[in-house]
């Protein structure tokens, strides 16, 4: 991932520096109403931290309940 806004949130959310290894782990897609989703996970303290956000309208990420 890049130094982007979702890599911001992420960041945010997983509890991590900007420069951590993120990584994408799914990525979904709905075309009809182009809402998307993203599982990312990162390792702290040897302990993996997932997340999963999605994106409901342009530059709006949120954090996805499971």
């Amino acid at each position: 991932m890049k130094s982007n806004l979702l890599r911001r949130i992420a960041a945010f959310f997983l509890g991590c520096d900007l420069n951590a290894e993120i990584r994408v782990m799914y990525r979904w897609r709905r075309e009809e109403d182009d809402v998307r989703a993203v599982r990312l996970e990162t390792v702290i303290d040897g302990q993996p931290k997932r997340v999963t956000l999605y994106q409901h309208t342009p530059g709006n990420w949120s954090p996805m309940a499971i």
